[in-house]
């Protein structure tokens, strides 16, 4: 095991005890409409943090990182699983990007999150996020996004590729998976929305690349080009490459992910 793994196994543990203790937890399904969506929410004190998970993730992806934060921050953390994953229902009539935005925007209302945020991003997160960020000027003060899909990577073609890669096992998703098939279908347009959404995105981002991407050709070099870009587009965003690591960087380098996290919200928690 990983001196950092183990640190990390050693942190959780501790802060998870403290948890018990000190916070409340609220694991919850909220209507929004045709379907629930599941929260899960850590209550803490200050500017909420909202997670957004990567394609094919659910909510639980963070629990690591999330109890490893409250015990430095004390903010409330907010993950969510996005339709068709996990606990959340899904209505096969309402799919894509916005409507999956809609539904996230009914639930954060219900539960009193639609003030201000700071977010959290991972992979196909950070197109979720832009879209988002688009749709509610000045409501995220600042966001992280880990090696997180980019407008100059997702393009029509990519997009075309990438669910040319699937094409044999998409019936099998649609019987068995069908969060992952709807995902599928709809990566072109949520690649669409996020170009156009980017650059309406005008808060503090800390972009943070992985060393290891997820592909195996020189997709690798295009992925960690176009994050690198993305972040030098603005002023107030700052790139940093997290040595030997994978796609999962909070998996393996979590100090580095929650300091970096940590770093930006004390900056824009006030603002």
């Amino acid at each position: 095991m990983k001196p950092k793994t183990i640190i990390l196994c050693i942190l959780t543990l501790f802060c998870a005890g403290n948890l018990k203790a000190q916070t409340r937890v609220l694991d919850t399904l909220i209507n929004v409409g045709t379907y629930n969506l599941h929260f899960h929410i850590i209550k803490g004190k200050g500017l909420p943090i909202l997670f957004e998970s990567g394609g094919g993730d659910g909510g639980a992806v963070w629990d690591s990182i999330t109890t490893l934060l409250h015990k430095r921050l004390g903010a409330t953390l907010i993950t969510y699983d996005r339709p068709g994953f996990g606990k959340s229902g899904l209505d096969t009539n309402k799919v894509g990007v916005v409507n999956d935005i809609e539904g996230l925007e009914v639930g954060l209302t219900k539960l009193g999150f639609d003030k201000k945020l700071f977010m959290v991003a991972h992979s196909l997160g950070g197109s979720y996020t832009m879209v988002f960020s688009a749709r509610h000027p000045g409501l995220i003060k600042g966001a992280v996004f880990i090696d997180t899909s980019t407008p100059c990577y997702v393009t029509p073609k990519k997009s075309e590729e990438v669910l040319a890669s699937y094409a044999t096992k998409m019936d099998s998703f649609k019987r068995e998976l069908p969060g992952v098939y709807y995902l599928l279908k709809s990566y072109a347009e949520t690649g669409l929305r996020a170009a156009e959404a980017a650059p309406k995105a005008k808060m503090p981002i800390t972009v943070i690349g992985s060393d290891v991407p997820p592909f195996k050709s020189s997709d690798n070099l295009a992925w960690k080009n176009c994050l690198r870009l993305f972040a030098n587009e603005r002023p107030n965003r700052k790139y940093i490459l997290a040595k030997n690591t994978h796609h999962y960087v909070f998996f393996d380098d979590p100090l580095l992910v929650a300091r970096e996290i940590v770093i930006l919200y004390n900056k824009v928690r006030y603002k």
